[in-house]
């Protein structure tokens, strides 16, 4: 009898939650989706940029994409290069903090250096961005921005193998700035 008890109450109580869950449908509420405001760029030098430096291609490759595509978007941009020099490096970001940029991107030549120059931008309330080489020794990083390193080591090594030619033939990759 006890069982059946506990069986009947068992089936009252998940009947009950079933039942509470029904209730008659109504007309879905008209949703309104606002669009989050989006700041538009001004003139000013809305971005300012510190590249470690001019002396190999690859920064001036960097250089020219980001002022393309900075401004296609509508965005002013001062980009500056600190030629391996962390004391120009910080010299670069304080003067964009005095410019009034709103976002820095720094590569930095010296990552643990760069952390007093993030520390300035994140204190004039200015978004950091650490690009290609990680900041350290500091909290004062907004986002990081890098490659896959593997998938790029990876890619290059298949490459190797798909082109080469011929047997006993060793195969050597080297890659990556000196920097």
């Amino acid at each position: 009898m006890k069982k059946f008890s506990f069986i009947l109450i068992s089936l009252l109580i998940v009947a009950s939650l079933v039942l509470a869950g029904c209730k008659k449908a109504e007309e879905p509420a008209e949703v309104v989706v606002e669009e989050p405001a989006v700041e538009e760029p001004t003139a000013e030098f809305a971005v300012g940029i510190v590249l470690p430096t001019k002396d190999e291609p690859r920064w001036i490759q960097d250089q020219t994409r980001f002022q393309d595509k900075l401004g296609e978007l509508g965005y002013d941009v001062e980009i500056l290069f600190s030629q391996a020099d962390p004391s120009q490096e910080k010299a670069n970001v304080e003067s964009l903090i005095t410019k009034g940029v709103k976002v820095i991107i720094l590569c930095p030549h010296d990552s643990a250096a760069a952390a007093a120059s993030a520390e300035a931008a994140r204190a004039a309330g200015v978004t950091i961005i650490s690009y290609d080489r990680l900041i350290t020794d500091t909290e004062a990083v907004d986002y990081y921005v890098t490659f896959d390193s593997v998938a790029v080591g990876e890619a290059q090594a298949q490459y190797l193998v798909d082109k080469a030619e011929g047997q006993g033939n060793p195969l050597y990759l080297y890659a990556g700035a000196a920097t």
